[in-house]
């Protein structure tokens, strides 16, 4: 029972107990026990922080001060190092290069070169060589010989490059193509010799360009004189300049030309002079590069006549350098002289020689070139063009020998279709194909005389370990056509009538190997004409056949 309960029980309880003593009472005593049960109080945290109620506080003022005073700091600008690309080390250069050899049919060769090292202020050198050969086996009188000498230096200048070069060659060579059917007899071989001096000096001036808002500018100055043993002789000038600025994405251009020639020989035909201006503006976008332009000559032989050319190209890069097509079209004079002559054919007759321009009316030109990967590149193009003066070679009969060759100038009309083709894997392997077929229609002559239809030349160059070095040479020309007459004699009467006597296409080798025992010291031999054919380049002219070169090389 709960102990207030019991207690409110006994306080009700005890009257009425003492009423009952009075009376009756009963002896029945009744006694209750209950168990006790303790209960605490639940407990309350108190929260709030003790505090103090001060009511004099005193709160005190803080006042702050600043010194206005100025301490100087001193500091030092870093130079920044210019950015360098680490690549492989420069190659060690020599001054001096020396190769001497000989071969079959006497064919001494020495080359002597010698210039200065890397310099940021100049550069200079000299060179010579002589190559000469006693000639081709059972043919008299034909051999021949090439000298030259040249000295050139270099100045660089902040804005500007300076170049100047001085040469003179001196050829020998012999009229030893003389036709079967000619009995006229050869005395000496001064009767048939050829020697031809010819000095020349060169002077250019070149921009450094380095900044694409400012002019861009260079120009070219040349001079030549030849002369030979049979009192002809050539002085010939020659400048070339260009003007170039770029305005946002258009690049302005504007060529100049001069070129003046005088061949003084029996004929006397040969002065010739042409001025020439090309402007050009060519933009570029993303994937596509425009050029359009003009070419205005104005050539005085044989009279001055003023000639027009329309310039124009266009470039699309449908896949990054990939992939590039191309088309365009051009035109200009081509100069002619005896120099571009004998370099061509050294068979040229240079007392009766007349000089005159080629005018190269229109070249209509496409293509596409590009690269298949990043060791393989190609070149694929078709042209048309009229060249009014092409300059033919046909043989001059009736002079003795018929042994030399003249100029005959025609128009025509030239289509020609080009595939090239490039491997290079660093410096080990160098493979270059080149193939061009042409398709010539002369206005006057029965063919295009001495133009092969079809040049095919593969070379190729493998460096085994710098060491061993192979180089090889295949060529083929197509067949080519030659002025021929043919006399027939009926009835007392004598007709000559002209045809074209062709010459066979040849196919011809040259194989060349090189050990390098040091850097310095390798020796060298070469195979020429393997398959020892004597073929004919020019009318009656045949070449040599097999040939062994071998010598050394040394660097100093």
């Amino acid at each position: 029972m709960n102990k207030r309960l019991y207690i409110a029980y006994l306080l009700v309880a005890a009257p009425l107990l003492g009423l009952a003593q009075s009376g009756n009472v009963d002896s029945t005593t009744i006694i209750s026990v209950d168990p006790y049960e303790p209960i605490l109080t639940d407990a309350f945290k108190i929260k709030e922080n003790p505090s103090i109620k001060d009511t004099n506080k005193i709160i005190p003022e803080l006042k702050y001060s600043f010194l206005n005073k100025q301490v100087p700091v001193a500091y030092e600008l870093e130079t920044i190092k210019p950015a360098k690309i680490k690549g492989e080390p420069l190659v060690k250069l020599y001054r001096g290069y020396a190769k001497v050899g000989f071969g079959t049919n006497s064919t001494p060769l020495a080359e002597l070169y010698f210039n200065a090292k890397r310099s940021r202020d100049f550069g200079w050198g000299f060179a010579g060589k002589h190559f000469s050969s006693s000639g081709i086996n059972k043919i008299d009188y034909s051999g021949y010989s090439d000298n030259s000498l040249s000295l050139f230096g270099k100045r660089y200048l902040k804005e500007f490059t300076l170049y100047a070069k001085a040469g003179y060659d001196r050829y020998v060579n012999h009229y030893y193509g003389i036709p079967s059917d000619n009995l006229v007899e050869i005395g000496n071989a001064d009767e048939i010799r050829q020697d031809i001096d010819k000095f020349s000096a060169n002077f250019s001036l070149t921009r450094n360009f380095t900044d694409t808002s400012q002019f861009d500018y260079n120009f070219d100055v040349a001079y030549r004189m030849m002369s030979d043993i049979y009192d002809a002789s050539e002085n010939h000038v020659e400048l070339n300049g260009k003007l170039s600025k770029y305005h946002k994405k258009e690049l302005y251009q504007i060529g100049l030309e001069l070129n003046q020639n005088k061949l003084d020989n029996l004929l006397n035909q040969g002065s010739t002079m042409f001025v020439g201006i090309n402007p050009e503006i060519s933009t570029n976008a993303k994937n596509w590069q425009f050029k359009v332009g003009m070419g205005l000559y104005l050539n005085s032989f044989s009279d001055t006549k003023f000639h027009f050319y329309p310039k124009a190209e266009f470039k699309y890069n449908v896949v990054e350098h990939i992939v590039i097509p191309y088309v365009g079209i051009n035109g200009g004079l081509q100069a002619n002289n005896l120099n571009s002559f004998y370099l061509d054919n050294p068979f040229i007759n240079t007392t009766t020689l007349a000089i005159q321009n080629s005018n190269q009316k229109y070249n209509l030109y496409g293509g596409i070139r590009g690269s298949l990967s990043s060791k393989i590149t190609f070149n694929t193009s078709f042209s048309r063009q009229q060249v009014e003066g092409m300059p033919l070679y046909v043989k001059e009969l009736g002079t003795g020998f018929d042994n030399r060759f003249t100029v005959f100038y025609d128009t025509v009309s030239v289509n020609k279709l080009t595939a090239e083709l490039a491997y290079q894997k660093l410096e080990k392997w160098k493979v270059l194909f080149g193939a061009n077929y042409f398709s010539y229609n002369a206005k006057n002559a029965i063919e295009a005389w001495h133009k092969p239809s079809i040049k095919v030349s593969l070379s190729g160059i493998y460096d085994l370990s710098d060491k061993i070095v192979v180089r090889t040479d295949l060529f083929y020309f197509g067949k080519q056509y030659a002025q021929s007459f043919e006399t027939i004699v009926s009835s007392n009467v004598v007709t000559t009538t002209e045809f074209a006597e062709e010459l066979k296409g040849v196919f011809d080798a040259n194989i060349g190997l090189e050990y390098r025992y040091t850097k310095k010291l390798s020796a060298f031999i070469n195979f020429n004409n393997i398959a020892s054919q004597s073929y004919e380049r020019w009318q009656d002219y045949p070449t040599q056949k097999f040939q062994v070169l071998g010598g050394l090389t040394y660097s100093f």
